[in-house]
């Protein structure tokens, strides 16, 4: 919950700061479920991205999310992941590259302790008007994830090189709804079966110039993850969003 807090709060707080400065935009989001009764759970999630236009070719942007549920006191899922990107514009709305670094937590999707993941690359738009938006990017990403199996993480990292293959188009429907979906794929460059994939589709619909409603649902898929565990985990999101 205090992670929760802590997203939100610098959701705010760069709220503040854009007042000041026409240079960033950020959007976050909030939800909670709480059932009690027959049976008691709660789900508690949040997400964060803020972009900053530092000049008109350089951008920076500062994500994190978190979500967390229980059932009848037993933890049932916890993910957080948190990082920060910076872009640099070649060709304005055509061609950006990028290099980003992020540290997450998901032990239910088999990164137990840390995985901390740095990307290089470049994106493309193939569409960029008011109404689609559609682009893709090509990198690479080096990995360190750590088991946490041992007292000295360092002695229990396991490195990884993929490449990343990503792409994104949102559509806006008319004035007060609008849709996105993404899709990214990260094959392992040593072990074929040691793959990633991962997907969310999402629906949006405003209620006032910065709040709106929001579902989505992700789909992350680890190819490595060995058996009973499952490959494939999904999560179905209804928030709140703030725009700003």
């Amino acid at each position: 919950m205090r992670l929760i807090l802590s997203i939100l709060a610098l959701g705010l707080a760069s709220a503040s700061f854009a007042q000041e400065a026409k240079t960033f935009k950020g959007e976050s989001e909030a939800s909670a479920i709480v059932i009690s009764g027959n049976s008691n759970s709660e789900t508690y999630g949040a997400k964060t991205s803020n972009t900053w236009t530092l000049t008109e070719y350089d951008l920076t942007t500062v994500f994190g999310k978190y979500i967390r549920a229980t059932t009848a006191g037993v933890e049932s899922n916890k993910s957080w992941e948190a990082g920060l990107r910076y872009e640099r514009v070649f060709i304005k709305d055509v061609f950006n590259g990028f290099i980003q670094h992020k540290a997450e937590h998901d032990p239910y999707n088999g990164i137990f302790a840390q995985r901390d993941s740095t990307d290089i690359g470049g994106k493309y738009f193939f569409v960029k008007s008011d109404e689609l938006t559609w682009l893709a990017e090509l990198g690479l990403r080096h990995s360190e994830t750590y088991s946490g199996l041992n007292p000295a993480p360092d002695t229990s990292k396991d490195a990884a090189n993929f490449a990343r293959v990503y792409t994104e188009a949102s559509y806006k429907f008319n004035a007060t709804t609008s849709g996105k979906f993404w899709v990214e794929h990260l094959p392992n460059l040593k072990d074929s079966q040691a793959s990633l994939t991962n997907a969310e589709a999402s629906l949006s619909v405003a209620m006032t110039d910065i709040l709106s409603f929001k579902t989505s649902y992700l789909v992350n898929y680890n190819q490595a993850v060995a058996a009973p565990a499952k490959k494939e985990t999904s999560t179905w999101t209804t928030a709140l969003v703030a725009k700003y």
